[in-house]
């Protein structure tokens, strides 16, 4: 039995186009068997500005680790 508060939630992805997206990435992930690839997104400058990262052996090793996970995620 539907409810009210189905027919709002159907009414609302059906504006928002969420299920369209959903269904989109879906047929996108299964070109790549299951797995989605996404874009890789390193650190910018600005994620080294917050005041805890003022250390050069922390941004050091910051980009050590950076290197090594984009290399494992291509």
């Amino acid at each position: 039995m539907k409810t009210e508060e189905d027919d709002e939630f159907e009414r609302i992805e059906m504006e928002s186009g969420w299920r369209k997206r959903q269904i989109e990435q879906s047929e996108l992930c299964s070109n790549y068997g299951g797995f989605c690839k996404k874009e890789w997104v390193g650190l910018t400058a600005e994620d080294m500005k917050d005041p805890r990262t003022h250390n050069f052996d922390f941004i050091h090793g910051a980009r050590w680790a950076e290197e090594i996970l984009k290399e494992r995620n291509t």
